[in-house]
């Protein structure tokens, strides 16, 4: 069954006309198995937050109903080529793909999404869902993504979202190296020029770009954390260079 609709993924005729209007029907029938797939995924997580390790970890992958839902989908997409509603199939089959660690099905539905939608709106929850949630081994796929989805949809939202998580990817993931925070740099450059003071992230732009750069100049993973003090929640004044050496948490949002 997998490679009857992995295969379906692959040979779908390409299309970059503009996204279209799919039928009532359609609609109906994606929104009934998204309905279906939000709940197999929410009893899924809960099993798999109660997983004793990796084993058992792996067995409730293999048990998820991919086949089901990924034929579904994949059907779906195919009869509605070039349409919103193709976009949204195939951007569940890549949120699928994450959640279960599926390579194939990443870069097959991945492929699709590219060349058949890369001007749709819903390339903003692309850029997303391409860093957050997204397995490790994926970071250099999703940066050339990232890149792609840029140079070829000129969207006001797709082009902060695209900016700002190839920025932060590029700049934060070691694999990227000093050409990574080189590329972030300019982006967080572009970021701060187009858009400004405009609202950015729920930030003004200048601020987001400040702050991003500061993560990416200080705060990644293996660097020595910044020195600072501030108050705890018995009144207690502390500073984090006091407890250099030992296993540290910090908690910002614990207490008023």
């Amino acid at each position: 069954m997998r490679t009857v609709w992995l295969a379906a993924l692959l040979l779908t005729p390409l299309s970059q006309e503009p996204a279209r209007p799919a039928g009532g029907a359609l609609a109906a029938r994606l929104e009934a198995v998204e309905r279906r797939l939000a709940d197999e995924r929410r009893s899924w997580l809960e099993f798999r937050r109660e997983a004793s390790g990796p084993e058992e970890r792996a067995e409730l992958a293999a048990a998820f109903p991919l086949d089901e839902f990924a034929g579904e989908l994949t059907a779906l997409a195919r009869e509605a080529p070039g349409t919103e509603l193709a976009a949204r199939a195939w951007l569940d089959l890549f949120r699928l793909a994450c959640l279960l660690d599926e390579r194939e099905l990443y870069g097959a539905s991945l492929e699709r999404l590219l060349a058949d939608h890369l001007r749709s709106p819903l390339m903003a929850g692309l850029t997303l869902e391409l860093v957050y949630g997204a397995p490790q081994w994926s970071a250099p796929r999703a940066a050339e993504a990232l890149r792609t989805i840029l140079a070829g949809n000129d969207d006001a939202s797709v082009q902060a979202n695209g900016m700002a998580q190839l920025a932060l990817l590029v700049g934060l993931d070691a694999g990227f190296g000093d050409a990574g925070r080189e590329e972030a740099v300019a982006l967080l450059g572009r970021i701060a020029e187009r858009f400004g003071e405009s609202d950015f992230l729920g930030l003004e732009a200048a601020q987001f770009a400040e702050g991003a750069r500061f993560e990416i100049e200080h705060l990644r993973l293996g660097q020595v954390a910044p020195d600072f003090g501030a108050t705890d929640q018995d009144g207690v004044e502390f500073r984090l260079a006091d407890y250099r050496g030992r296993v540290v948490v910090l908690d910002f949002w614990g207490f008023v």
